[in-house]
């Protein structure tokens, strides 16, 4: 974990909690602690995300909340554990654009069904990818990097952090707005991708993962993927640059398992609407271009099952095959 990332941890410990008296008065969830399922990695941005948010939720409901990290297949192992759990509040999942949009596209043998499955309990952050260079491609704004690609077709190369992964399918469709023919380089996770990018390997990439990179000048940044980051809110968004029917988001969100009682739902919910709107926790995850937001019921769903067809359709058109 780096220096900004502890840093957050420990700021994070100090915000205030919510109040915890309208817990006390009902079953639940006074059994047993609750155990949120982080379906990647300890360190990355859904950790931290499941580990501030728990520790909110935990002061606000007056019970534990256990962070459970289950990796593995593009957070499909993990997700697919909490789909077989019964929805009694008690196991929860941090899901986000893989686990409940791509995975469904790339995976062809899923062990679950985000849709049948989950009941949205609210959606937390909004993530603008940003669009990066090497520094040493003499390229400073995304219109000038797309007249340098049409100049030289099929001589450029993008990263991504693997088939089937938000950088691959944000980067197709940039290609399939502006006409641009770019080779894929697939890696196996963001770190590797942009650490060969910084070495001048490649020389772009979409990605969330690149906020210090740009902030320590290694990296260029063009433009956003979505609106504008709160971590650089000069750069432009991609309508801004000249890309205007572009629109990407990342995102994360608290599900849980099918058949969970509503009245749990949406006291999750309220609880996690009060947490994320917060203005020092909004500050502090900012600096990570992490945008904290809640939305809930139809807004949530309906936000989901639309990208959900904006991305099969990009996949259909552009013939996207995720094997390796």
């Amino acid at each position: 974990m780096n220096m900004n990332r502890r840093k957050l941890c420990l700021a994070l410990a100090a915000v205030p909690g919510l109040g915890v008296g309208s817990a006390q008065a009902q079953s639940w969830p006074t059994t047993k602690p609750l155990r949120l399922v982080v379906p990647f990695p300890p360190g990355g941005n859904s950790d931290l995300i499941a580990r501030s948010i728990g520790q909110q939720l935990s002061t606000a409901i007056g019970q534990t909340v256990i962070v459970d990290n289950r990796a593995g297949a593009g957070g499909s192992l993990g997700t697919g554990a909490v789909a077989k759990e019964p929805g009694d509040g008690y196991t929860l999942l941090l899901g986000d654009i893989a686990t409940h949009v791509i995975n469904r596209l790339a995976l062809p043998h899923l062990s679950y069904d985000p849709v049948r499955d989950f009941v949205p309990v609210a959606r937390l952050t909004s993530v603008s990818l940003l669009v990066v260079v090497n520094p040493n491609l003499g390229v400073r704004s995304l219109g000038e990097f797309i007249a340098r690609a049409k100049a030289q077709p099929g001589k450029l190369t993008y990263a991504s952090g693997g088939n089937g992964t938000p950088s691959h399918l944000a980067m197709e469709m940039l290609r399939a707005r502006t006409g641009i023919d770019l080779v894929h380089v697939p890696y196996k996770g963001s770190v590797p991708a942009l650490n060969d990018l910084v070495a001048g390997q490649v020389d772009v990439m979409i990605d969330g993962a690149a906020t210090g990179l740009v902030k320590s000048g290694r990296l260029q940044l063009l433009a956003v993927t979505g609106e504008r980051s709160p971590a650089f809110p000069t750069a432009p968004t991609m309508a801004e640059a000249g890309v205007p029917d572009y629109q990407f988001t990342s995102w994360h969100g608290l599900f849980a398992p099918r058949g969970t009682p509503a009245d749990i739902v949406n006291r999750l919910g309220g609880e996690l609407e009060k947490i994320v709107s917060q203005p020092q926790l909004q500050k502090q995850f900012a600096e990570l271009n992490i945008r904290l937001t809640a939305a809930r019921g139809q807004a949530f769903t309906g936000f989901v099952e639309s990208q959900r067809q904006s991305l099969a359709k990009l996949v259909q058109d552009r013939n996207i095959q995720f094997e390796s």
